[in-house]
């Protein structure tokens, strides 16, 4: 399956859990359900965050030598030259 068809799928489920769940359940029991639900997923994304910055330093860190800035600054300037032509 392709990865926007999946991302598109695991939204519809998510929306059809949600639909299915508030039926058997009160307004408060919404709330403390979704509430909970948030915290849950808050935590998933701030752990990633964490893990995914340190990898991410370790990487600079051990490939120090090998950054070309004039190379990046480069292809950050035809980008935006791009953009600044798609938008004129």
């Amino acid at each position: 399956m392709k990865e926007r068809e999946g991302s598109k799928t695991e939204t519809l489920l998510a929306f059809i859990l949600g639909y299915i769940l508030i039926d058997n359940l009160s307004s408060t029991e919404q709330n403390a359900l979704g509430n909970w639900l948030m915290l849950v997923a808050q935590t998933l994304c701030t752990s990633g965050s964490s893990h995914f910055n340190r990898d991410w330093k370790n990487h600079i860190n051990s490939n120090s030598d090998t950054i070309d800035m004039r190379k990046i600054l480069k292809t950050t300037e035809e980008s935006l030259d791009k953009l600044n032509k798609f938008l004129q």
